[in-house]
């Protein structure tokens, strides 16, 4: 009998509290859906994974590892990785259930759009869409989805990477020649990781500009 067609993978930061209110936006486990919370931690007490999602906590530390776990444990042939605070609109599941049947081999990405920190955050947004364009290069938090089987070609998210596993997986699939394919729908994410304030914007914003550029450059570097 085979499996689900799709595993929903979620990685759980220590302390994390944001994905309650994405699983009621997912849905629910099914024959076609699976969901895994990727956890840093061993489930609660009263955690019961029988009725719903499967909370992994893997060997090894780190979200790379940790979302690795979850795609090996997986019966699915389509991987979606999403950030607890992610939040799909209702059409998202079934725009990308559409991409994935007409696209089997690409890597599926959902343009960015955030749900919180004011008008600042549409200049990341717009970024965002020209970085996807003009340099094929979609991140972690616009809810990357990819066969299982390519995932496992494309080496799965590098586990000792400092900073950007997300990144570094999309740059070694393109180097593999997997095509990208954006999703026509909304998953919005939150704004906290770039703190308050214009100061603390500027500054994440441009960290994240120079460190995926740097990863760009040493990956290119690399397979010449």
């Amino acid at each position: 009998m085979s499996g689900p067609v799709f595993s929903v993978i979620i990685p759980l930061a220590p302390g994390e509290s944001e994905w309650g209110g994405l699983l009621a936006r997912l849905p629910p486990p099914s024959d076609e859906w699976e969901i895994f919370l990727a956890a840093a931690s061993p489930a609660p007490p009263e955690w019961d994974s029988d009725s719903g999602p499967r909370w992994l906590c893997g060997e090894k530390p780190g979200r790379a590892a940790q979302m690795n776990a979850a795609a090996r444990a997986s019966r699915a042939d389509f991987l979606w990785f999403v950030h607890a605070d992610a939040r799909p609109e209702s059409d998202a599941a079934e725009k990308l259930r559409e991409s994935v049947a007409r696209y089997p081999e690409a890597l599926h990405y959902f343009p960015l759009r955030f749900r919180d920190g004011g008008a600042k955050m549409r200049i990341n947004e717009f970024g965002a869409k020209i970085r996807c364009a003009l340099f094929r290069n979609p991140w972690g938090d616009q809810s990357l989805c990819v066969a299982r089987e390519v995932f496992r070609r494309a080496g799965e998210f590098p586990e000792d990477a400092p900073y950007g596993e997300d990144n570094l997986f999309v740059l070694r699939a393109r180097r593999m020649g997997v095509p990208l394919r954006e999703v026509p729908a909304q998953v919005a994410t939150s704004a906290r990781g770039y703190g308050a304030g214009f100061g603390g914007w500027l500054r994440t914003t441009c960290r994240y500009q120079r460190l995926w550029i740097r990863q760009a450059l040493a990956a290119r570097k690399d397979s010449r």
